[in-house]
Parts: structure tokens; C-alpha cells; sequence
């Protein structure tokens, strides 16, 4: 595995003499992870021991656009509280899009989000907010166990609350697709909480 790789899982960057790539768990083991080659992804050894380190508490919120995933984050944060929306960083990036962003451009908000997360780890305190759409089941926990979430938040408001929302966006009928595809995506996973209303 670590002879064909290329980059770290973590932080999406090659290795270098001083950082070469280890074998690391994608599941630990204290969470259910086995010892198979399948769990196993390649990691830095400064990524690793800084997910080892981990000391935070991370929140994955996800829903269909207009879900008000960003609003939910932002409310219940804290100050000194980590926020990252994978959109608005790939914005940040150059995207012009609110949602389907280019593979290029996703691919460099995915390792911001990922550098961001390990640098909450070193800290080895705090609070992370972490915002993405994935609607299926099986992903969303996937993801909810790689970044090391302690909850996953699933905001669905009704599909008419979703319309109203997106008429207000200056794209308003690419948002209304996107919603209607997310919806015909979504499967429950067995860490969600599902939250199908929630007032400020």
C-alpha cells in the first residue's frame, strides 16, 4: 500500500524525508476498527500521532442544500469554536458555484479541510463544526468515523421549507435540483441525529 502511495489520507499531501508515510487505521481499533489491510489507509507520522492526539470534539452537520446547515453550526458555536463549510472553502478556492464545484477545485477545499482538522487536533482542545451535504447513509458515516466526529447532526426540514429557502438564492433553479437530488440520494445511517426542525 505505502509503495503506491502518493499523498497522506489526512492532509492530501505527498510525504517528505523529514514526514514519510506510516500505515495508519482509518477505524481505530477502540472503535471497532480491525486489523485488515482494508482499514488501513497511509498517513503521515506527524498526521497520525496528531489523530492519535486527538482532544476535540467534532461535529459533522449535513443536509440537503437550504437545510441551514451553516446557520445551525454557527449558532451552536462557541467562541474559539472551529467552522468548516467544504462549500464556502471552495469558494474560497475559486469556485463560482454554491454546490458542484469543479474536481479540481473540491479536491483543494477537501485538503484545506483536512489540514484545518489536524491543526484542531494538535491543539488537542476545541470544538470543530464540520459542514457537508452527503446524503447517503454508509458515506456519511464513513466520513463521520475518518474525521473522528463524536456527533452527526442531519438537518431535514420539509421539502417545502428547502423550496422556499432556494427561491431566495439567485440560482434558484440549479438549488431546487440539487435539493431534489439530494433527497432522492438520502439514506438514514446508524450514527445520525436527525433534526427535522430547530429554532434559534
Amino acid at each position: 500500500m505505502l509503495e503506491s502511495a502518493g499523498h497522506c489520507a489526512i492532509c492530501g499531501l505527498p510525504p517528505t524525508a523529514d514526514d514519510p508515510l506510516t500505515a495508519g487505521h482509518i477505524v481505530d481499533r477502540q472503535l471497532g476498527g480491525s486489523n485488515d489491510v482494508s482499514n488501513y489507509q497511509p498517513e503521515h507520522l506527524s498526521c497520525g500521532s496528531a489523530k492519535r492526539a486527538l482532544g476535540t470534539h467534532i461535529v459533522l452537520v449535513t443536509g440537503p442544500p437550504c437545510a441551514g446547515k451553516t446557520t445551525y453550526a454557527e449558532h451552536h458555536a462557541r467562541p474559539g469554536d472551529l467552522v468548516l463549510d467544504l462549500d464556502a472553502i471552495a469558494r474560497q478556492q475559486g469556485s463560482t458555484r454554491y454546490w458542484h464545484h469543479d474536481r479540481a477545485t473540491l479536491a483543494r477545499a477537501e485538503q484545506v479541510m483536512r489540514r484545518e482538522i489536524m491543526r484542531l487536533a494538535a491543539r488537542r482542545s476545541g470544538r470543530a463544526w464540520i459542514i457537508r451535504c452527503v446524503p447517503d447513509g454508509g458515506s456519511r458515516t464513513g466520513l463521520a468515523r475518518l474525521v473522528r466526529a463524536d456527533q452527526v447532526v442531519v438537518l431535514l426540514p420539509r421539502g417545502s421549507t428547502l423550496v422556499r429557502r432556494a427561491r431566495q438564492r439567485p440560482d434558484t433553479v440549479t438549488t431546487i435540483h440539487a435539493i431534489n437530488e439530494w433527497l432522492e440520494r438520502y439514506t438514514e445511517g446508524p450514527l445520525d441525529e436527525v433534526i427535522k426542525a430547530w429554532r434559534r
